[in-house]
């Protein structure tokens, strides 16, 4: 009795031992009452809860496994669909390009003179757009001083003149540079006047010479006068924002913005026009006073 007391704890642990293994041998009829049976009632809970545990585990892994697969086709898939995107805009590129083409062949069809398409390919960015390149040269007829026209917004009109010319290459002034100098004239009233680029860092143009007898009107029509040998008549230019007489002058002078915005043309027209070499060396000499 008084060894029970002492290991109370170990007697105990031994009850419930065997109170479990008489309830095993109640529960099951192929449980025996020996060494070995009572190692397996004993062993049979840890196994059980090894294996729940061990296909609990088959099961994650199963799951990552899955998981990993699924995120492998779902990388392919979407660089399946990068790539069939990229050919979807570059099909809508070519079909863009193919449609400027055509209209481009079209305008030329309307355009009343024998002139050279050209695209452009450069601007010059250090310059404030004041040269643009496009790429026909010597080798396609084109020569310096040709006159060069674009459609914008269905409407033909004056770019500039071609100052360089290279092989496959040709630069063009603009009419907005201060170095190029047209004949123009108000398409209403008809007065004539000069016009060249307003300033060097401007997209504006102006029209000197006028008449102070013209009247002129804000939305005034300018077009080429066919004067100076260089554009042929009747191009539009753009049309009149401001007048002004100037001080001690029998003329007035125009403000002049172009259709042609220089940030959005693509494609020109070259003109293949002879310039009269006469009138060039009469506007040289002036420039040059």
């Amino acid at each position: 009795m008084e060894f029970i007391i002492r290991h109370k704890s170990i007697v105990a642990f031994i009850s419930f031992t065997l109170f479990c293994i008489i309830s095993l041998s109640v529960q099951s009829s192929t449980f025996t009452l020996t060494a070995e049976g009572i190692v397996s009632a004993l062993v049979s809970p840890f196994q059980k809860a090894y294996d729940g545990i061990q296909g609990g585990i088959s099961r994650i892994w199963a799951g990552f496994t899955e998981l990993t697969e699924v995120r492998d086709e779902l990388k392919m898939t979407r660089a399946k669909l990068q790539k069939y995107e990229s050919m979807i805009e570059e099909m809508s590129e070519i079909k863009r390009e193919n449609k400027r083409l055509r209209d481009l062949l079209a305008m030329q069809e309307r355009v009343e003179f024998k002139s050279i398409p050209a695209s452009i390919i450069s601007k010059d960015p250090d310059n404030w757009f004041r040269t643009i390149v496009i790429n026909k040269g010597s080798g396609d007829g084109i020569r310096v001083n040709m006159p060069v026209i674009a459609y914008q917004g269905g409407q033909l009109a004056v770019v500039g003149t071609v100052m360089e010319v290279r092989g496959g290459l040709s630069r063009i002034a603009p009419i907005i540079s201060p170095a190029v100098r047209i004949g123009v004239k108000l398409q209403e009233s008809r007065f004539p006047g000069l016009l060249c680029g307003y300033s060097g860092n401007s997209n504006l143009c102006k029209m000197d010479y006028i008449s102070r007898a013209a009247f002129i009107t804000f939305g005034d029509v300018v077009i080429t006068s066919g004067q100076g040998g260089v554009f042929p008549p009747g191009i539009i230019v753009g049309s009149v924002i401001k007048s002004y007489a100037l001080e001690s002058s029998a003329y007035q002078r125009a403000i002049v913005k172009p259709v042609i915005d220089y940030n959005l043309v693509e494609d020109v027209f070259v003109i293949k026009k002879d310039l009269d070499s006469d009138l060039f060396k009469i506007f040289e000499e002036e420039k040059a006073e």
